[in-house]
């Protein structure tokens, strides 16, 4: 479900970007340089200093210094914003968003005094939003994923409860590359370069957007209710759909079982599960230890390697191969590691050389504890 909403500012939420074009026209043509406005078409949302970095370069522009660039931008742009509305439809739609119960975000490239004029041009208030994130927050500018994870982490939301906002190329791959789905606008982007940079929903603009009461109702909007999500333990997993066969997984199992390292007892298991979101194998043994205290089950070593692989992880499917029979089972311990990421139907195949069995986790442990903000 839909818990967080997190937006572009130019082109989402501003009609600013043919004022920064503008502005840069205006810069370059005062240091001797003619430029037009598609000289900038492939620099927009991206941040500041690329947006007249680019340029420069490409106009080979001597006298040029990001600078006294960035300068002339501050001085000029409150001045023609102050006269020009630059809302763009349905920016009413962030507070109908708070109002049914969702965060909301500003995750902008711009610098922050910008960021701060246009939630003002537009007729909000910094209280409309319970995160607001710009160019200056983070190392690496959009195309990169920084921005987008950097409000969700202040947002305290995982990346399959967080909508992107956005109208450009580089925005629409930085929230993909976040994790999250992206709504593009078509205000500076037209629908096929939107879906080629790999936009989730297309839509003219935030006013198109009927009224909803709560996240699920948004979903269906934006989405028309196809959310391949699904929670497993504590974690929202975007699954695969397609996984490899239980003879493949069973026989990672047992191929890790051989390494097992069990000088004290002898009694060496394998573990293998399947990733719900990649559908790779990851395998593990157990690892015994002189203090016995330390030692580490092969269910555990399988899970952290996945998480390390990976980092939040859905279990689909869960081998323990042993030489016991009946089969033996995941100790407690390690049952509760696998309810952090398993579902109640999630499949535990229990094998030796002679014997196969099959659980749902919730036959084997019925009433995990998951801590109760996650529930």
């Amino acid at each position: 479900m839909i818990r967080a909403l997190l937006f572009d500012m130019d082109g989402v939420l501003a009609d600013s970007e043919d004022i920064s074009i503008e502005i840069g026209i205006e810069y370059f043509e005062s240091i001797g340089v003619k430029a037009s406005a598609e000289d900038f078409a492939p620099y927009q949302g991206i941040g500041e200093r690329i947006f007249f970095d680019g340029p420069a370069h490409d106009l080979n522009a001597e006298n040029y210094r990001y600078e006294d660039a960035s300068l002339f931008f501050r001085r000029r742009y409150p001045e023609i914003i102050k006269g020009r509305s630059i809302a763009l439809p349905g920016t009413e739609f962030v507070r109908r968003a708070r109002k049914a119960g969702l965060l909301t975000a500003v995750s902008s490239s711009a610098p922050s005094w910008k960021v701060s004029a246009n939630i003002e041009g537009i007729g909000l208030n910094l209280s409309d939003f319970d995160s607001i994130a710009s160019g200056e927050d983070i190392r690496r500018n959009k195309p990169e994923k920084d921005i987008y994870t950097l409000s969700m982490i202040r947002l305290g939301v995982g990346e399959e409860e967080a909508v992107v906002f956005e109208d450009s190329r580089g925005g629409i791959e930085s929230g993909k590359k976040a994790g999250c789905r992206v709504v593009s606008m078509l205000t500076t982007i037209s629908r096929e370069e939107a879906e080629r940079a790999g936009a989730d929903s297309v839509i003219e603009n935030l006013g198109a957007i009927p009224d909803f009461q709560d996240g699920d109702a948004l979903e269906n909007i934006l989405f028309g209710g196809r959310c391949d999500c699904l929670r497993y333990g504590v974690n929202m997993i975007r699954r695969k759909g397609h996984y490899p066969s239980e003879k493949i997984v069973i026989e990672a199992a047992r191929k890790a079982r051989e390494n097992g390292y069990a000088p004290y007892s002898g009694f060496r298991v394998g573990a293998a599960i399947v990733s719900a979101s990649s559908g790779r194998i990851y395998s593990g043994c157990n690892v015994e230890n002189s203090s016995y205290g330390a030692t580490i089950c092969a269910e555990r070593n399988a899970i952290t390697t996945a998480v390390t692989a990976e980092g939040k992880i859905g279990i689909e499917c869960l081998v323990v191969y042993s030489d016991d029979d009946p089969p033996a089972p995941p100790c407690a311990l390690c049952l509760q590691v696998i309810a952090e990421f398993a579902r109640p139907e999630t499949e535990v195949i229990l094998v030796t050389p002679r014997t196969i069995r099959r659980y749902n986790f919730s036959q084997l442990l019925p009433m995990p504890f998951i801590f109760p903000t996650m529930r």
